[in-house]
């Protein structure tokens, strides 16, 4: 696309041949008729949008970390494992008289998002850490975790974060119950790894936390690639409640008799530290043609959360709108409109949009920012994603007011994927708990899937 710079009188050509429409709901901008205003439509503002990077997250926070190898057809290979603590029960802990293990299992609580081919079978794999986590480090998703050639647990299976299931819960003393659980991944443990680390271990190995993970160093978590058949798939796994935990089953002596017990080590983040890995990997697509360029516009751009890619706009002609005199503007509108077939990829459920100040840090726009009266809610403020219309839409009518009137300097305005829960007080961040991503069409006038800016004012004397 080339880009050209208007003349005010073009400009202003251009904006009154649609000014004056009766039914604003006919070409895009949502009035409810009870509420209908009356005013001048604008619907030609030019927009200038890229694919650009984003940047890396800190996943020490995060609540649901990605595991999973997906082939995107579009965006590529993604590839995620996660480096996690386990903690202690009790301390000091011990495992009674004479202990022995009838079985171990890590237990991993999914959370509510699955990304990839539903049918997809999976090769999940448990390592041991060569170093344990620190609490008072910062790891970013680009980190990587050594860890033992060894395997210790594995299981091949699909991925289902909707189906409960049923498991038997021990009671000491008393007949077994069969309980149901939240839908989570279950994965068998190496009895030798079990009995020679923690049933015949060294007591002292587990005084408390600090010793303890000085001794296990922590699990590190991954999915075979090779093993993975197709495009696979990204699931998210529930590490910020006490839902994961290894759990070991094994009896022991209590007095003259012999109890079967269940001791849990939790994975929590709030408890012990985690660490998530992801990356992308953009070679031989048309994300990574675009990232090459970033000077150079297309019908369509590309948003991916999971320190992927979003998408930067700007109005490069919006301040020109004050030549049409002292105007209010009553509701403005971005329309953002998914491009192409999707299939399995279904696209991201929410999008947020944000701007930049003079030092480059990220910024609520008015529209959605406490400090403003004129904030609006979280769903007023719009980005979720309509299947039936294929588009997302942002209330942008402060935003657009104050950048008319100079209140606010224009620096750059981005739209990035979020979780579907996300506020305004996390959204405005890179977002590591979906994988959910989408295509949309550009800035660019020719596409047929156009962004528009629609703007409905009202000129004041």
């Amino acid at each position: 696309m080339k880009l050209y710079k208007l003349d005010l009188l073009t400009l202003l050509i251009s904006l009154f041949i649609l000014s004056a429409c009766e039914n604003p709901d006919s070409i895009g901008l949502d009035v409810d008729p009870s509420d209908a205003i009356t005013g001048n439509l604008i619907d030609t503002v030019s927009i200038r949008s890229f694919t650009v990077k984003e940047d890396s997250i800190i996943t020490n926070s995060m609540s649901d970390f990605p595991i999973g190898n997906l082939d995107d057809p579009i965006f590529g290979p993604t590839t995620s494992s996660i480096a996690a603590s386990l903690n202690l029960p009790t301390s000091p802990l011990t495992f009674g008289t004479t202990p022995v293990l009838d079985s171990a299992v890590l237990v991993l609580k999914y959370s509510d998002e699955y990304f990839g081919d539903p049918n997809a079978l999976h090769k999940f794999e448990v390592y041991t850490l060569t170093d344990r986590l620190t609490s008072s480090s910062n790891f970013l998703n680009t980190a990587l975790h050594t860890y033992n050639p060894d395997i210790i647990g594995s299981k091949t299976s699909k991925v289902n974060i909707k189906d409960s299931v049923e498991i038997t819960e021990i009671v000491t003393g008393k007949p077994d119950i069969k309980k149901k659980q939240a839908p989570q991944l279950r994965i068998p443990i190496s009895s030798s790894y079990i009995s020679d680390n923690f049933l015949n271990g060294n007591p002292e190995s587990f005084k408390d936390n600090t010793v303890f993970n000085n001794f296990v160093k922590g699990l590190y978590l991954t999915v075979n690639k090779s093993a993975t058949a197709g495009v696979g798939g990204i699931a998210f796994l529930d590490l910020g409640t006490n839902g994961s935990k290894l759990e070991l089953y094994y009896k022991s002596k209590n007095g003259t008799a012999t109890d079967t017990t269940v001791t849990s080590f939790a994975i929590q983040n709030s408890a012990g530290p985690i660490a998530g890995t992801f990356v992308h990997d953009y070679r031989g697509t048309e994300v990574q043609t675009q990232l090459n360029n970033p000077l150079t516009s297309y019908n369509y751009n590309f948003i991916q959360p999971m320190a992927g890619v979003k998408t930067k706009l700007n109005f490069p002609f919006i301040t020109k709108l004050k030549e049409l005199g002292n105007i209010v503007v009553n509701k403005a509108e971005l329309v953002v409109t998914v491009e192409g077939n999707f299939g399995i990829f279904e696209p991201a459920p929410r999008l947020f949009l944000y701007s930049t100040d003079i030092a480059e840090q990220r910024v609520l726009i008015p529209d959605v920012s406490d400090r403003d009266a004129r904030a609006l809610s979280d769903t007023d403020f719009g980005g979720f994603y309509n299947s039936s219309l294929k588009r997302y839409k942002f209330v942008v009518t402060a935003y657009v007011q104050d950048l008319i009137n100079g209140k606010l300097k224009q620096y750059d305005t981005y739209i990035a994927a979020v979780d579907n829960n996300s506020t305004r007080l996390n959204g405005i961040f890179p977002a590591g708990s979906t994988a959910a991503r989408v295509v949309i069409g550009s800035g660019q006038s020719s596409t047929p899937n156009k962004m528009k800016l629609n703007i409905l004012y009202t000129k004041v004397n």
